[in-house]
């Protein structure tokens, strides 16, 4: 029997990392014709075009904007754009061996959190981007199957702070497209009207970990300083976005003709550099108004981005944080020499690829995960800068030569989908096809409950009682439970019903405290308990319907 996977991710045909990863997997999963393969794909509707062609089964997660009622229910709560309210639906369809995630934790909890878990093999790749991580993520991570990191820094975080209770399996890094690769660097400039000028660029999505500030002054400092007007800033960025107001950090630091940004035609498709234009300017191509900064609805393709990176002399990844960081090895797989933060998923990438790291200046606490995130020393980037552009033509070229070569040595994606296939290849797929094939196992819903117990005993009873699985005691969710008992108020998590997911809550909206007591907790294990026999009565009659 051929294990049946189901890959929970942004759709393989969108422009994201979490798409490209999950493309070139699928793509390289398919061609063995060792598996049968399903796509949960969040952010796009069933009748997108560009996933009829796709050779494996696609579950568009997108609602459909005819049907009022279903546009309700996906935005009834915020879990429900990552695929939390259709994942059982999807399963009940498809009866996974193994549900495998790439993803944030907010955005595969649900899979944790599932009335069918114990029906498949959990496979996931959490983008730990930072440390220390949440309780609530460590715990939830612990109960996977088998853990898999982006890179090396994961994998010592999760080690580490995951007290040996996660079973890390080693690192599946992403590698860039063939697309990417050294084309004729000059031929490129003199096209663009950049022949004269040296290029420092950039390829990241304006959002608020994405430091264009510090970039942006730091590059300002470093003009000043060296009184260089041969050299630019180029940004593969989006405008406007969910992060920065990019026009107005170009005033405040006086770049408007320093920095370029790509730009694409929506009439012709054109792709090109140029100066700040505001949202809407005329294509040097088609001569019409319609040209706009790409985006990940309509970005550039490879082959176009690849050219954006040979433009570039010096790659800089400027965030406080990346799970992982793309952009770095497709200006690498250029031949373009690196520097990058010196902290998280950039750590490691930039001495793969024989980078210089950008030390920091400090790590501040952030409120909404808790997790510490760079602030770099922008006084010794502008030095390094400095240093870099005092290089000559061959030291420089030898500089490019060794990125490119380091890139190859260290990530590949055959490699890579050989990784998931040796997990792949262990699972016990009997184990799992029994058990979505066994008869149905409701749960007894008690009307009283006991009333001269501690708090902590009453919990467990909760769990043990309206749950009856094991992995639940010694939980978050049997700590948050004991917590909210003490203190008699909860929060509302993602899910929209009581589980342990309330750190991801203050992403997404404020906290909201209500009263909580022994009653309303059992009204809320009630609902979890009521949930998990609704399913199963679908399960069964699915199985009954043939």
């Amino acid at each position: 029997m051929k294990p049946r996977i189901l890959w929970c991710n942004e759709c393989s045909v969108l422009k994201t990392g979490y798409a490209t990863y999950g493309r070139e997997i699928l793509n390289r999963l398919q061609a063995t014709n060792k598996y049968t393969l399903a796509e949960h794909a969040v952010y796009i509707h069933r009748s997108d075009p560009r996933i009829q062609k796709l050779p494996w089964t696609v579950y568009a997660n997108l609602p459909d904007q005819d049907d009022e009622k279903q546009v309700q229910e996906y935005n009834s709560k915020p879990g429900n754009q990552f695929g939390e309210w259709r994942f059982e639906e999807i399963c009940l369809d498809f009866k996974p061996h193994i549900v495998m995630d790439i993803r944030d934790f907010w955005m595969c909890s649900n899979e944790y959190r599932s009335p069918f878990r114990s029906y498949y093999n959990w496979a996931i790749m959490p983008t730990v981007d930072a440390f220390p991580q949440n309780q609530e993520w460590l715990s939830t991570y612990s109960d996977a199957d088998g853990v898999f990191t982006y890179q090396d820094w994961s994998k010592k975080v999760l080690d580490y702070e995951g007290g040996g209770k996660i079973r890390t399996l080693g690192t599946a890094s992403p590698a860039a497209d063939s697309a990417f690769r050294p084309l004729n660097k000059q031929a490129i400039k003199k096209e663009w009207g950049f022949e004269k000028v040296q290029v420092i660029g950039t390829t990241m999505r304006n959002q608020r970990r994405k430091l264009f500030p510090d970039l942006f002054a730091s590059f300002r400092i470093f003009l000043n300083e060296t009184n260089r007007d041969d050299i630019i800033l180029h940004c593969h960025t989006s405008y406007p976005d969910m992060g920065w107001r990019l026009p107005d950090l170009l005033l405040r630091y006086g770049l408007t003709s320093k920095v370029t940004f790509t730009y694409k035609c929506k009439n012709c498709k054109y792709v090109f550099p140029d100066f700040f234009h505001d949202i809407l300017y005329t294509c040097p191509r088609c001569g019409k108004m319609s040209a706009a900064f790409v985006s990940v609805q309509d970005g550039a393709t490879n082959e176009e981005l690849s050219k954006i990176y040979n433009l570039y002399d010096l790659y800089i990844q400027y965030a406080n944080s990346e799970g992982f960081g793309m952009p770095q090895l497709e200006a690498a797989a250029c031949g373009v020499p690196i520097m990058s933060v010196d902290y998280s998923a950039m750590t490691d990438a930039v001495r793969k690829l024989q980078g210089s790291p950008i030390p920091l200046t400090a790590l501040s606490l952030e409120l909404e995960t808790g997790c510490f995130r760079a602030i770099p020393n922008n006084d010794a980037f502008i030095k390094m800068l400095k240093e870099f552009f005092e290089l000559d033509y061959n030291k420089r070229l030898e500089l490019a030569q060794k990125t490119f070569q380091a890139y190859h040595k260290h990530y590949n994606w055959d490699r890579t989908a050989q990784t998931w296939m040796n997990y792949f290849d262990q699972v016990d797929v009997d184990k799992y096809e029994k058990a979505w094939h066994s008869p149905p196992q409701y749960l007894e819903i008690p009307n009283e409950y006991p009333k001269n117990v501690n708090n902590k005993d009453f919990a467990r009873w909760l769990i043990f009682t309206f749950l009856h699985e094991q992995r639940f005691f010694n939980s978050y969710m049997e700590a948050r439970l004991i917590r909210d008992l003490n203190y008699g108020v909860t929060a509302p998590g993602l899910s929209g019903m009581y589980f342990n997911d309330d750190s991801a809550s203050p992403m997404f909206h404020k906290p909201h405290w209500t009263e909580f007591n022994r009653d309303i907790a059992v009204r809320h294990f009630s609902e979890l308990a009521k949930r998990k026999n609704y399913w199963e009565k679908k399960r069964w009659e699915s199985l009954q319907n043939g």
